[in-house]
């Protein structure tokens, strides 16, 4: 009698077909007669088939388990929680979308982290979570040098607590040094799934990538002084979520693979700005000994007095119409989106952001002397949104003006222009040279004997933005570190390849132990006269700043000046 036998096994996401593999046995003469249907599915299991016509005896065997047709089996690891099971490509494992903390909606809006149910079985981990929530999901404006693969749209919640882990394939138990990112995105928006942070390429150097996703805007940093009264405290929610998600890393990561005491913290923009405010806070001891920071400065951590971040959560509160933080967390994502916009609020932009209060950050100025320190920037962080061709005398004076107030004198013999374009050449390196002072300052602060810092400057101006406009733009260096090119529809040549397996080479290098130097690279001396790696289009160290510039930034710093970044 004939029997026809259907087995699937499913590919890692929901582009792969689903494999089908249908047998006849018996019939017209004996053996089994093999076929392959392909069908859109996705799953847990991924399968390379090789196969002929097979003869054996009546009995079949298990075709997902047979070596002969199963080329690769679903990588799965155990957590605190359960058993995942993730996909592997080109050598890497990947584990996606694992819940380190619980649903934040509802009554845990604006609590700290809550754990994780466990669950039975075996979880899938093919594909990412929700992003955080986050309105509007924001879209690069006409005229940015940013194009579509920085801000891709994804479905957004409040259950969005997750982590995402790339390794080399078959690394458990191998002991991997492991590096935590923290996205940017204004303390706003944005999430670890962004294509650009795809931590492939990073992880075949021979380290575990973990990806994070926290609470951001008015879901990670509200403050209120009924949430004050509920906790002793408020805000800073997602800077929480940032430690909770290492403390999991230090619960879990070994079951990939991974050393928890060899763990990297890193972030650009106000990623950075969380690395710093970690290397700040007293939550995080322990969790990490190395810190990258690119494009943030531990002299900018942008923090708010606790009294003024709960002042700014009632005005959201009168403008949603509404009496009580009970009646606040039952507002839907559109309502409080709308109340949080209202201009009584405050001026557009930043509103929502680190908190200096006592629990998480009760001192953003504290830092940990002990831990090395890769940090840096582009050489055009503030070129977005800015005209150069448009600035004029009366301009370049006016900017250098609310730029250093009183000590404004100081700076003019340094940044001076007649025209519009020897004034917009200064304005554009007015602004270039107040970050890397504040960057060179901060590593200045550092005490005799602390942990050393490795300080760069990104000069390669990504291809398909206008370079004399925007330059080396913020978070230009992101796909060269990450290798993430691909992801691209911007004209890379094989140049930009060279760059970004440098960078990735330095960056892997001082995740597995604090010095970004090895075989092969350019010696990268830590930080020291003011002399700091060039990347980019040259590799070798420069002197950003003249010691004269360097004299008067650190003066204006002494004098009780600010600065920053933009």
């Amino acid at each position: 009698m004939a029997r026809r036998v259907r087995l699937a096994c499913r590919a890692p996401t929901a582009s792969d077909p689903l494999l089908a593999v249908i047998m006849d046995t018996g019939g017209s003469s004996p053996g089994i007669h093999i076929r392959l249907e392909a069908v859109i599915g996705v799953g847990r299991c991924q399968v390379r088939w090789s196969f002929s016509i097979l003869r054996v005896g009546a009995s079949l065997l298990a075709l997902c388990s047979m070596p002969s047709m199963a080329g690769a089996v679903a990588p799965e690891a155990e957590t605190e929680t359960g058993r995942v099971a993730g996909a592997t490509q080109n050598g890497i494992d990947r584990f996606l979308g694992i819940p380190y903390a619980g649903d934040t909606g509802g009554a845990n809006r604006w609590r700290p982290p809550q754990p994780v149910a466990a669950w039975s079985g075996v979880r899938d981990a093919t594909q990412f979570s929700a992003d955080c929530q986050q309105d509007p999901p924001y879209t690069p404006p006409g005229g940015s040098p940013w194009s579509a693969e920085y801000f891709p749209t994804r479905p957004m919640s409040e259950d969005c607590l997750s982590v995402n882990v790339w390794r080399p394939s078959g690394a458990s138990g191998a002991g991997h040094s492991v590096m935590v990112w923290i996205h940017g995105g204004g303390f706003a928006g944005g999430s670890g799934s962004v294509p650009l942070y795809d931590g492939e390429k990073l992880a075949a150097r021979g380290i575990i990538v973990v990806t994070i996703n926290y609470r951001v805007g008015i879901y990670g940093f509200l403050a209120h002084p009924a949430l004050t009264a509920e906790a002793g405290s408020s805000g800073n929610y997602g800077l929480m979520d940032q430690v909770a998600a290492l403390r999991w890393v230090q619960k879990n990561i070994a079951n990939f693979g991974g050393d928890p005491k060899r763990v990297t913290i890193a972030g650009q923009s106000a990623g950075a700005a969380s690395v710093h405010a970690l290397l700040s806070s007293p939550k995080a001891d322990g969790l990490f000994i190395r810190a990258i920071a690119q494009s943030g400065s531990g002299m900018g951590i942008p923090s708010l007095p606790l009294s003024d971040a709960e002042a700014r959560g009632q005005k959201v509160m009168n403008a949603a119409g509404v009496t009580g933080i009970a009646a606040l967390r039952a507002l839907s994502p559109e309502q409080l989106a709308k109340a949080a916009k209202d201009p009584s609020v405050g001026p557009p932009g930043l509103r929502f952001f680190p908190i200096t209060e006592p629990t998480v950050l009760p001192d953003p100025e504290r830092q940990r002397q002990d831990i090395p320190v890769l940090t840096g920037l582009t050489t055009d962080e503030s070129s977005n949104g800015h005209d150069w061709h448009l600035t004029t005398s009366v301009k370049l004076n006016d900017l250098i003006d609310r730029r250093f107030g009183t000590q404004a004198p100081s700076f003019r013999p340094f940044y001076q222009g007649s025209d519009g374009k020897a004034a917009g050449e200064a304005a554009r390196a007015l602004l270039r040279e107040q970050a890397t002072a504040s960057m060179l300052i901060w590593a200045q602060t550092r005490q005799p004997g602390a942990a050393p810092v490795y300080a760069y400057l990104f000069q390669h101006p990504q291809p398909g933005s206008d370079p004399a406009r925007f330059g080396t733009f913020h978070s230009a260096e992101l796909p060269y570190v990450f290798a993430t090119l691909d992801k691209s529809t911007r004209p890379f040549i094989k140049a930009d390849h060279d760059i970004a397996a440098t960078l990735g080479q330095y960056w892997a290098n001082f995740v597995k132990s604090g010095n970004p130097n090895g075989a092969g690279l350019p010696e990268w001396p830590a930080l020291a006269n003011g002399r700091v790696m060039g990347l980019g289009d040259r590799t070798g160290v420069i002197e950003p700043l003249s010691p004269a510039k360097r004299q008067v930034y650190s003066a204006f710093v002494a004098n009780g000046g600010k600065l920053g970044l933009f």
